[in-house]
């Protein structure tokens, strides 16, 4: 008999736990699938009958789940749980019976920090009245842990023109970059920064700039479809120039700011500007700034257009102060 029961309960017990996690709505209406993941006010939601889909936190009332989740809380509490449905607004923990509100949650299941970037390669070939090849490489990486970000960035540019009349091939472009930079939050907004710029310029006879500084920081946005954040704090510029050989260092005020946005489903927005001014002369500054969309393809592949301008107020002699580039490219994103 005691056998009989026991495997009566054992299959009630199954029964339940293919049941799955229940959310139920403040409309009364309840959904039976898995929670995935929560974060930003939106509950990524996996049900049998719908798929994955993003459920707004605002519409429910109370959840529970088969098993054991991750909790974060907004006060930077983290908690592993399994959640029973609780009183409207408030879902509680089934080991201890502790209450919780709903809008208290920050994240469930919050992501392991990894690294995110892409990888964006262009070329043009053109032929006919001009004859010109040209070719460029983007790769930019990140790694957002919860109290700091890392942040990498390379770039390469290169075209060549070759003359219709004497054949003659001259390169017009020839420049390479690498950025580095590292945020340490002080709390949800603030954070410090270091940070370091290296390129060289064939074309505009600049051998090195070196510019490496640090300042504060301000995270002003930072969701998953939209962020903004602005930077200031000294930097030490020094620029090597070729043709004729000779160099210049000053001391700089760094202005910086950063911002991304997702119009739509597939399309995102960004555009980037940094201000170098000299602390020592006003008519000695640096600007780097550029502005495109990336459009997602299929699965990690992406294209992306963007403008590209670099203006030194102090170029090599006979050489322009602004440079300009519009780019096209496909990518893959990671």
């Amino acid at each position: 008999m005691n056998t009989y029961y026991r495997w009566i309960t054992i299959s009630l017990l199954a029964a339940a736990s293919t049941f799955g996690d229940v959310v139920i709505f403040k409309s009364g209406d309840k959904l039976t699938g898995k929670v995935v993941q929560m974060a930003d006010g939106k509950m990524t939601f996996d049900s049998a009958a719908a798929g994955k889909i993003s459920l707004n936190m605002d519409d429910i009332q109370t959840f529970s789940t088969d098993e054991s989740i991750t909790i974060e809380m907004a006060d930077g509490a983290q908690l592993q749980l399994q959640a029973i449905a609780g009183e409207p607004g408030k879902v509680v923990s089934k080991t201890d019976e502790t209450s919780m509100v709903i809008t208290d949650i920050a994240e469930i299941n919050p992501a392991k920090p990894k690294w995110s970037g892409a990888v964006v390669a262009g070329a043009t070939l053109a032929r006919g009245n001009t004859k010109s090849d040209s070719f460029s490489v983007d790769a930019n990486a990140q790694k957002r842990r919860e109290n700091d970000r890392i942040s990498l960035a390379a770039g390469y540019r290169q075209e060549k023109q070759t003359d219709q009349n004497t054949g003659l091939k001259s390169t017009t472009t020839d420049n390479w970059f690498l950025r580095g930079k590292y945020d340490y939050f002080m709390n949800e907004k603030l954070y410090l920064y270091v940070n370091a710029l290296y390129e060289k310029d064939k074309v505009a006879n600049l051998d090195m700039r070196f510019a490496p500084g640090a300042g504060f920081g301000y995270q002003w946005i930072e969701k998953t479809d939209v962020n903004f954040f602005t930077e200031g704090g000294p930097s030490w510029v020094y620029e090597r120039f070729t043709d004729p050989d000779e160099s210049q260092s000053y001391m700089a005020i760094r202005l910086a700011y950063h911002l991304d946005k997702v119009l739509y489903k597939n399309v995102k927005a960004f555009h980037n500007v940094e201000y170098l001014p000299s602390a020592e002369s006003v008519d000695t500054f640096l600007v780097n700034a550029d502005a495109g969309i990336q459009i997602k393809l299929v699965s990690s592949w992406i294209m992306e257009a963007k403008a590209e301008m670099q203006h030194n107020s102090q170029p090599a002699d006979d050489r322009e102060k602004s440079d300009y580039r519009y780019i096209l490219g496909l990518g893959w994103t990671f």
